[in-house]
């Protein structure tokens, strides 16, 4: 297992880090998108040419919920965050189990889409049920209106849902939703969507990933994965396929010595760089020295 060291700290003004992605601008630049589980909020940055957040912006979703069907008495509980290529963001909300969709600028509800488990699934039930805080953690936009999730523990596992009349696609560079397509379900209004295809992990892999935490596409078109509790992230195979299990092809080990918190951080968010670096996002109870720019990481 390889190390990497950490390039850059900074802070997002956002409580309790989990998720990131990064956003296409109309310049061909990039923008970082973050989430925390506990305010119905999502923070985007700009990044220099040293991958560095710079200026910062909070859309506050309270008003573009009000009067919706999402029910905000408790967190936000957003576990994982993508956009397509038409900037539109879509939010997963673990506890309660649902996709939404929100118009570029954060300030409309496109759609809101259940994830739905049957009671009888033979490797994601009972747990979905009995474990609200054991659900969907990260997302991926996947072709035909699928999309790709980690289930965080008991036993961490990717899932791919999608429309219950579809078959699933699995995971490759050309079942991921591409930089210029936009993320399309067969149906306007709530579209429910089911477990198409579930990977657990392989045995030489359980090791490096005991939890699943975020999940990212790199430039690569590979699927990166990051887990809090061994503070790795892993490249994984090159296509998963329906029915097998999941292997890293290489891990990374973050070097605890550069890392805010030591042993004691939480690493919760990913996102992977054009340049070959990765973002870190750490679940801190307050908002401080909770992002980090690591070094590029080396595959040889």
């Amino acid at each position: 297992m390889r190390t990497v060291g950490i390039r850059h700290r900074t802070a997002l003004p956002l409580r309790e880090l989990s998720g990131l992605d990064l956003r296409r601008g109309e310049q061909g630049d990039f923008e970082l998108l973050a989430v925390g589980d506990e305010d119905f909020a999502v923070i985007a940055a700009t990044l220099d040419v040293k991958d560095e957040p710079g200026r910062t912006w909070r859309h506050d979703l309270c008003l573009p919920l009000r009067d919706t069907r999402v029910e905000m008495q408790s967190g936000s509980g957003f576990e994982g965050v993508a956009t397509d290529g038409n900037g539109a963001v879509v939010l997963l909300r673990e506890e309660a189990a649902q996709l939404l969709t929100m118009t570029p600028n954060l300030s409309q509800l496109l759609q809101i889409c259940p994830l739905t488990v049957p009671d009888d699934h033979p490797q994601l039930s009972p747990g979905w049920h009995q474990d609200p805080n054991s659900r969907g953690e990260g997302l991926i936009l996947l072709k035909d209106g699928h999309v790709l999730m980690a289930r965080q523990k008991d036993d961490p596992c990717l899932i791919e849902f999608g429309p219950a009349e579809h078959t699933p696609n699995g995971i490759a560079a050309a079942t991921i939703l591409g930089s210029g397509e936009s993320f399309q379900l067969p149906q306007p209004g709530p579209q429910e969507l089911v477990p198409l295809a579930v990977w657990l992990l392989a045995d030489n892999t359980k090791e490096a990933l005991p939890t699943i935490n975020d999940i990212a596409v790199g430039p690569d078109g590979r699927v990166y994965v990051l887990s809090s509790k061994s503070k790795v992230i892993a490249r994984l195979e090159k296509d998963l396929k329906p029915g097998k299990h999941f292997r890293a092809a290489i891990t990374w080990r973050i070097d605890e010595e550069d890392l805010p918190g030591g042993e004691n951080a939480q690493p919760e968010g990913l996102a992977m760089l054009p340049s070959g670096r990765a973002i870190v996002a750490l679940d801190t109870k307050n908002a401080g020295c909770n992002l980090v720019v690591l070094k590029r990481l080396k595959y040889d």
